[in-house]
């Protein structure tokens, strides 16, 4: 019987460790999830800052995304934004620090060589955040932790790495203060085998390699689990749980040795090992009473074993439910998040500190009143009902919500609800965790307004342009209505700006995306892609007949002045529309299409619309072709330079020529300056042909000057681009008649009215710079333009040619001789000469010389000729 009784007695003992034990390794797996949820958070907290910001850098200009300044300002957000307990650092694609967010030393130094920006070079990185060891910094050894991402440009173009460095210490307050016994150890370790933090023993064990160790030969078999092992920090056993965060080289290890079970054992053994010494004892000295009391003996040793068994019961149920309590008070009272907890009815039976913090109000002050007395009253009455519904159905809710401060302010928080239930499975609380997300989301939502919208117009941008574009295409595909593109652009814009200043062009830019906006239904989309550039989409148009509507209606406000503070501006514009599906099947092929429509337009005079056709991109695909086999003319000796000669209309003599331009192509043949000197002038090309035509003119003037006409002059027709900041370079002009010994005054810069509208100051320098080498100044195609009486004085023209539309109106039955004889007669009230273009009847000559007209051109007198041709003509006299 003695040996049966130390046998159960040992038994409940071994039984009452092993349940110890279990109840250890319990507590250590639940503990490890809190502690991951934390860590998890916290990481994820800091990797939303650089997504946001990676996402704000994406959309700057390349130029923005270098400047310390822009980047500053930009980075600085973050600390209004974000909680301050890291900084934010742009590093470029040489590992340059740019700027950081908190404006410190940080930035303007060199990481080429670190980590987190080497692994970011490779593209596999793309979208991936990088967390990287463990480290001291060099001068002030504060523990740090760097996370990091690649930052590309909408074109996948590596532009540089988005770095944040967290202090490891913010994570060793937590763990200290979640630490409820002396015996718990809490560790964050790297994948890489380095301690991040360990609590206790923070310092001495910081950065040590566990890599050979029982925790890794586990992680190879799973990702979360629980082992027994001895410390090489401390040299104490404890039970480990572990668990691997995911995507993430982090692992959370928290152990709890086992002294107390080891202490309770021994305890149980001396207990039970006096006892059984008594038992024993007494079983010899009553020996012979044996069978007299042994009803009474079993009964009694019955008793004490039910006793015990209901005692270790007990007391394995209250310390883990005194356990379990503890570490539900810290968690609630510690927690970064604002927590609630209601009853079944809503009613609020206690708050921790965070939610007191958020919402201004006392634990006291909320007790006993409805959690939805806290909403704000902008929040919809369908959220509650949403949210009443799932929590019914299924538990639980999460979502955004209003809500209202105890001063009257509003917030927006995040929110999540989740049912306590009891054994039977009757709900019985509701707990809430509510975080604010004011300032994230109005971060986020000026990320997205700058990304997506313009700043200037508050339209539509390009990259949103091209959203919109995508799936108002879908919606004709199911609705099978039709759907238009318009293209605009502001024509004379350049002028405003060039006049008027670009404060009154930005001014310009507003007005036009207001009249834009009203012109077209509330369902259309007007944006904005750049300069004076903007699109239209026309979508579902059930009547044809709206597209030319709305581009008449436009064209019509356009063309109505607009009133900018105390200036007035008269501008036009030039519309390019194509439709869908019917011109194109893809969003660049209809943006391509609206754009030649556009050119168009423009062509043909501005202040008009034009439909897309498909020969637009046969003319497309020439003037392309044309534009690169012009760049190489010049080198390959294709231009030619005719002369055609101006005769004195009383004399009869040759007394001047102008300088003509053709193109020989050696598959086109000689090209007429119409059909490519606009192709030159927009691809600025016009710049080195005029150079070449003025070099070969001064060349000509000297042989013309070494056969005896020394006062021959001959014409050099200038575009406007080469009067531009960025045109020909007038000094090497001067300098090479100076080389070929040709006086200035043989030269006659002849140009049009729409350069003495272009007020511009190296407009009027030039201008001025050949008035004073003395050359003299023709304005061309004169009776066409806008160009005043007053410009003809400020600038000192010597000479206007008659456009030749005027001159083939010269007729006795028609009255459109009145004009240019006004024009004449003005011209010799201002000492101006007047050249008439376009003489091909004897008529037309004999009624200009009536008229006064000085000098004359045309077929009457002779073609363009060649140099070697114009001399000839000179000696024949």
């Amino acid at each position: 019987m003695a040996i049966l009784a130390i046998a159960v007695v040992i038994s409940q003992f071994r039984t009452s460790y092993n349940e110890r034990e279990h109840a250890v390794r319990s507590q250590t797996e639940h503990y490890a999830k809190a502690m991951e949820a934390h860590v998890l958070y916290s990481i994820q907290s800091v990797d939303l800052s650089l997504l946001s910001f990676s996402s704000a850098i994406k959309v700057l200009t390349r130029q923005q995304s270098r400047s310390s300044a822009t980047m500053s300002e930009l980075l600085s957000s973050h600390n209004a934004n974000f909680r301050g307990d890291y900084t934010i650092i742009f590093l470029d694609n040489h590992g340059n620090s740019i700027a950081s967010s908190d404006g410190s030393k940080l930035a303007h130094m060199q990481y080429q060589d670190k980590d987190f920006f080497k692994v970011h070079l490779d593209s596999n990185m793309r979208g991936r955040l990088y967390i990287g060891e463990p480290i001291l910094t060099p001068v002030k050894k504060i523990p740090m932790l760097f996370l990091s991402r690649r930052v590309e440009n909408d074109k996948g173009e590596f532009l540089g790495v988005i770095v944040a460095p967290v202090n490891i210490e913010r994570f060793v307050t937590v763990f200290e203060n979640s630490r409820f016994d002396t015996d718990i150890v809490i560790a964050l370790i790297h994948g890489q085998g380095k301690i991040i933090v360990r609590v206790p023993n923070f310092i001495s064990s910081f950065g040590r390699n566990l890599s050979p160790s029982r925790l890794f030969e586990s992680l190879q078999r799973s990702s979360t689990g629980t082992y027994r092992d001895v410390s090489t920090i401390d040299g104490l056993q404890r039970v480990y749980s572990y668990r691997a965060l995911d995507d993430m080289p982090l692992i959370i290890v928290v152990g709890s040795n086992d002294a107390e079970a080891n202490r309770i054992l021994q305890q149980n053994y001396l207990i039970a090992g006096a006892g059984l010494t008594v038992l024993l004892l007494l079983m010899i000295g009553a020996g012979h009473f044996s069978l007299r009391t042994y009803r009474r003996q079993e009964e009694r040793e019955q008793r004490y074993r039910a006793l015990y068994v209901a005692s270790s019961e007990m007391e394995k149920k209250l310390r883990a439910n005194e356990e379990s309590m503890r570490l539900a008070a810290l968690l609630f009272q510690n927690s970064s998040e604002a927590m609630m907890v209601t009853d079944v009815e809503g009613k609020i039976l206690t708050v921790n500190p965070a939610f007191s913090l958020l919402y201004g109000y006392l634990e006291k002050d909320l007790i006993d009143h409805r959690g939805y007395e806290l909403a704000a009253g902008q929040q919809e009455q369908s959220v509650f009902d949403r949210m009443y519904e799932s929590i019914l159905e299924h538990g639980e809710w999460e979502g955004e919500i209003w809500q209202q401060h105890k001063d009257g302010d509003t917030f927006l928080v995040s929110m999540r609800v989740n049912t306590v239930f009891d054994e039977v499975g009757n709900p019985i609380r509701h707990v809430a965790l509510l975080r604010d997300i004011t300032k994230k989301k109005a971060s986020e939502e000026l990320i997205w307004r700058q990304a997506n919208f313009d700043a200037l117009t508050s339209l539509s941008n390009r990259r949103m342009f091209h959203e919109h574009l995508r799936q108002e295409m879908k919606k004709t595909e199911r609705s099978k209505l039709p759907m238009a593109l318009v293209f605009l652009d502001v024509d004379h814009f350049k002028q405003v700006n060039d006049t008027l200043g670009h404060d009154q062009g930005d001014l310009l830019l507003k007005k036009v995306a207001q009249r834009l906006t009203a012109c077209v239904r509330g369902t259309d989309i007007v944006s904005r892609l750049g300069g004076d550039e903007f699109t239209i989409i026309l979508s579902e148009l059930r009547n044809a007949s709206d597209v030319a509507r709305i581009a008449q209606e436009i064209l019509r406000q356009m063309s109505t002045p607009f009133e900018l503070d105390e200036q007035t501006a008269h501008v036009s514009s030039s519309i390019g529309i194509t439709l869908y599906p019917e011109d194109g099947k893809d969003a660049e092929t209809l943006i391509k299409n609206a754009d030649q429509a556009m050119y168009i337009a423009k062509q043909e005079g501005r202040n008009r619309f034009h439909y897309f056709a498909p020969y637009m991109q046969e003319a497309t695909q020439v003037r392309m072709e044309l534009i690169s086999e012009l760049r190489a003319t010049v080198a390959r000796n294709e231009l030619r330079l005719l002369f055609q000669p101006i005769v004195d209309l009383q004399t009869g003599k040759i007394c001047k020529a102008e300088a003509l331009v053709r193109w020989e192509h050696p598959e086109r043949g000689l090209l007429n300056p119409a059909e490519f000197i606009s192709i030159a002038e927009s691809s600025g090309m016009i710049v080195e042909i005029g150079d070449w035509v003025f070099q070969q003119t001064a060349r000509e003037l000297q042989r013309l000057r070494q056969s005896g006409h020394e006062n021959f002059q001959i014409g050099v027709n200038k575009s406007a681009w080469q009067f531009r900041e960025n045109g020909s370079n007038y000094q090497s002009w001067l300098e090479l008649l100076r080389e070929l010994e040709v006086p200035a005054e043989n030269i006659i810069i002849e140009v049009t009215e729409n350069l003495l509208l272009d007020s511009t100051y190296q407009v009027a320098q030039r201008l001025v710079a050949f008035q004073q080498a003395h050359m003299q100044i023709s304005l061309d195609d004169f009776g066409t333009g806008y160009c005043s009486v007053a410009f003809l004085k400020r600038f000192n023209v010597d000479y206007i040619k008659l456009d030749r539309t005027l001159i083939t109106d010269i007729s006795p039955e028609r009255s459109g001789h009145a004009l240019w004889e006004a024009i004449i007669v003005m011209a010799h009230k201002l000492d101006i000469k007047v050249i008439a273009e376009g003489i091909e009847t004897p008529e037309q000559l004999a009624m200009l010389q009536q008229a006064g007209c000085d000098l004359g051109q045309g077929y009457l007198f002779s073609r363009p000729i060649s140099g070697a041709e114009l001399e000839e003509k000179l000696k024949d006299g």
